[in-house]
């Protein structure tokens, strides 16, 4: 399995309806690429905002970062919404829990 973390900083005069919109599509898109297996969001108090995403392998992550239509949502992000962002992409070694949730 693989996990992606991604913390974003939107820029003081990003359109947020339009970001929010963007979110909403990419989000219903990532669920179309095999080997996706879930995504979720949070936005701090302070307006920082992280998603989790998780993928059953490598190549899934890469189908999804490679698609086109991702890849100009990345390109927006960078050009009107973000200010700065992270992305950290984590191989889990292992997961275990009680009693163990799927999803």
């Amino acid at each position: 399995m693989v996990i992606v973390l991604i913390k974003t900083f939107l820029r003081d005069d990003a359109d947020v309806p339009a970001y929010d919109a963007l979110d909403a599509r990419m989000g219903e898109l990532v669920q179309t690429i095999p080997g996706f297996l879930s995504a979720k969001a949070y936005v701090a108090d302070d307006g920082d905002r992280v998603s989790i995403i998780r993928f059953d392998s490598e190549a899934a992550l890469l189908a999804w970062r490679n698609h086109p239509e991702h890849l100009e949502a990345q390109r927006q992000g960078r050009e009107q919404f973000f200010r700065a962002y992270e992305i950290e992409v984590c191989a889990v070694t292992r997961a275990y829990g009680y009693p163990r949730r799927e999803g």
